[in-house]
């Protein structure tokens, strides 16, 4: 079978295992976003490795893996399914997928506006098949970045997501070293290619945050535009410092996520990466 039969095949193939098998979807709780009352799904994990992505855009990566995907137009507002696969240069399917940040696989989903956003963490049903419940919140043209690691590097592709609807799409605040969400207030501060991030409820520094992912935070970069994708991770013995120096210039949404009180948080921000 050719390459392209292949991929033309696994639509058929999807469509029996997830007819065959009843799998409940990741566990999902509403997180308040900076900025317009944006909310957020996630799914909570355990330690993990950290490596440095492959590839930082949409599209293929450099060694040609391709994600191809079941039905990805959904209605907005209602609860969703979302199947898929990664295939190799050779049209066949990619099985051996590495723990990183305590999940082999991870679903970063934004509407191309960068005002809605969810990270979710898909299941394996079968080798190399992943499905993900999802719901779009509301109508528009969605991202969704598969985010995995093999043979210690990462990966980070990309499929359009379509929301029927009217869709009226918002403008990205003015980049601020401030933002807020559930009563929390961070400060941002970029020096050179590093990104600290200082977290305080009431006016008191929080100084017990709990682990998520592995560590004292989470961030996701994604460039307006073109949303070119950067997923960083924590600097070494530093709490919510974050290694961003292989962003390529321009105007970012930043979303931080940080665990405290036993609920997952996430804070958004602009950010300009000059030239």
């Amino acid at each position: 079978m050719t390459a392209g039969g292949r991929v033309a095949a696994f639509g058929a193939l999807l469509a029996a295992i997830f007819a065959l098998a009843a799998i409940a979807g990741s566990a999902a709780g509403p997180v308040t976003i900076a900025g317009g009352g944006d909310r957020e799904s996630h799914a909570d994990a355990g330690a993990g490795s950290h490596a440095s992505p492959r590839a930082a855009a949409t599209g293929a990566a450099p060694d040609k893996l391709r994600l191809a995907a079941g039905d990805t137009t959904l209605t907005p507002g209602r609860p969703s399914r979302l199947n898929f696969a990664i295939f190799d240069e050779h049209g066949e399917r990619l099985r051996d997928f590495e723990v990183e940040q305590g999940r082999r696989m991870h679903l970063i989903v934004v509407r191309r506006d960068l005002r809605r956003f969810q990270h979710l963490h898909p299941r394996e049903v079968a080798p190399g098949a992943w499905t993900v419940s999802l719901t779009l919140p509301d109508a528009g043209v969605y991202q969704a970045f598969a985010d995995f690691q093999t043979d210690g590097e990462r990966d980070a592709l990309g499929v359009d997501l379509f929301a029927a609807g009217r869709f009226e799409p918002l403008a990205l605040p003015a980049a601020s070293a401030t933002a807020s969400a559930d009563r929390y207030d961070v400060a941002l501060r970029a020096r050179g290619g590093e990104l600290d991030f200082a977290v305080s409820q009431d006016g008191t520094p929080v100084a017990d945050l709990q682990p998520y992912l592995g560590a004292d935070g989470h961030l996701v970069m994604l460039r307006a535009g073109d949303l070119a994708y950067e997923h960083v991770h924590p600097l070494a013995g530093r709490r919510l410092a974050f290694d961003a120096s292989g962003a390529a210039p321009g105007t970012y949404r930043l979303f931080l996520q940080f665990r405290h009180a036993d609920r997952v948080h996430t804070v958004a921000f602009t950010h300009e990466v000059a030239r």
